[in-house]
């Protein structure tokens, strides 16, 4: 390795699960990637990746696919105390999945063994002198979301960073009971802080809240670093294109629209924003209007949502779930919106919000947690349990064009705070800070 170089170990492991398209493939996954891609920019880092190790065969896969990850190494340890149970994780891993495998009861038995494999090959490398040894080829550990691993922390030498997202387990413990989400990772997450390693918080309310949970915490040791959102996200003006997209999702050529992504849970508010919306036509008899909703279903919480759009009877076509959303396909339907509504309850940052921002889109979002930070004054505010607050907001950026014209405008200068250039520059600049 170059000498002179910050030599860093990223955990990249949340990008293994590119290829599900769920909600996987949410917010800090795309964290994830864009701090990693932003790091190419900065020659006196060293990057190379970390992945845990029931995951590494999807990691290997995705390296040789994407373009931006070819940059970079990934950490692997061969040299183990018992080179077959390597052999038979590879093979768990290689056939827990096989659509050879029909019968339900040997497909247990096989990712049965494979998990145990994987979970003995796991604790026979990270206790290994080859493990112990490359570790020490390392100056920074870096985790944008993951647990930093038990392995990491026994070296005193390293330090570690890790970013933190929001504390949702913990302020909406009942929704998570409600569709049965496991709050266990969390509860682990919360265990692992103290007063030695380094956080970066994705805002004040972030901060804030994990201050007031976790209490082995210095709040010098945590620092606001606020996201960005990618360049492709931009105001897109071709009329035909917004056409052509809008068939994609077969969203009707006559009507206009309301657009909202996020992964399709609770904690969003959709039920609230779909009932007003549809109050809001009523009251003033319009047409032409549709609730068009996108992103990935949380299937706990699906037949909740079917039910309540079902309840609208004849107004029930009036909400279109359009699924998961092609990225590149975002920005136009981000710009082909009348309006972005974000009524959710709590968030650690918000990023769609931002993305419909730097692509001009007018937001309407809730007045709590961290969505204030990202708006700004630049869209509509509203108490995500008040009816008549969204409701009134509707109407406004429906009817009152100047003011939605100015929301846009102010949109585009709000977004510009924000930046993955701004958010790793930051994270730089605290790991040179912690090596002098």
């Amino acid at each position: 390795m170059t000498e002179g170089k910050i030599k860093i170990l990223y955990d990249a492991t949340l990008l293994s699960y590119f290829s599900e398209k769920n909600e996987k493939r949410s917010g800090v996954y795309f964290v994830t990637y864009n701090i990693l891609k932003e790091l190419l920019n900065y020659p006196n880092f060293e990057i190379t990746l970390y992945c845990d190790y029931k995951r590494i065969q999807y990691m290997k896969q995705l390296m040789l696919e994407d373009n931006i990850l070819k940059n970079f190494k990934l950490m692997e340890v061969k040299d183990i105390t018992n080179p077959i149970i390597g052999i038979i994780a590879n093979l768990g891993f290689k056939f827990r999945k096989s659509p050879e495998i029909q019968d339900n009861f040997l497909r247990k038995i096989v990712r049965f063994i494979a998990f145990r494999s994987f979970h003995l090959y796991d604790k026979l490398r990270s206790e290994s002198p080859a493990f112990i040894k490359k570790l020490q080829e390392f100056n920074v550990y870096f985790s944008p979301y993951e647990i930093i691993p038990k392995e990491i922390t026994k070296d005193k030498k390293i330090k570690r960073f890790l970013f933190l997202h929001d504390v949702i387990p913990l302020i909406l413990e009942d929704l998570y009971n409600e569709i049965n989400l496991s709050s266990e990772w969390f509860k682990r997450l919360l265990n692992s802080l103290n007063n030695n390693d380094y956080y970066f918080a994705n805002s004040q309310s972030t901060k804030d809240d994990f201050i007031k949970y976790a209490k082995d915490l210095k709040p010098e040791n945590i620092i606001v670093t606020y996201l960005g959102a990618n360049e492709n996200f931009k105001k897109i003006t071709d009329a035909e294109k917004i056409k052509t997209i809008k068939a994609k999702y077969n969203i009707p050529k006559d009507k206009k629209y309301i657009f909202s992504l996020c992964s399709l849970e609770p904690r969003k508010n959709l039920i609230f924003a779909v009932k007003n919306f549809i109050e809001f036509i009523k009251k003033n008899n319009i047409e032409d209007f549709i609730f068009v909703l996108g992103g990935g279903q949380v299937k706990q919480f699906q037949p909740k949502l079917e039910k309540e759009i079902s309840e609208l009877k004849e107004f029930k076509n009036k909400i279109l779930k359009i699924g998961y959303v092609a990225d590149e396909d975002l920005p136009t339907l981000y710009s082909g919106a009348e309006m972005f509504v974000y009524p959710s309850i709590y968030e650690g940052f918000g990023m769609p919000v931002l993305e419909a921002m730097q692509c001009g889109c007018p937001v309407i979002t809730s007045n709590i947690s961290s969505l204030p930070e990202v708006i700004g004054d630049a869209g509509i505010k509203i108490n995500p349990y008040n009816n008549e607050e969204l409701i009134n907001a509707y109407e406004k950026m429906y009817f009152d064009t100047s003011f939605k014209q100015e929301c846009e405008k102010k949109s585009l200068e709000q977004a510009s705070k924000f930046s993955w250039n701004k958010c790793v520059n930051i994270i730089t600049s605290e790991i040179e800070k912690s090596m002098s």
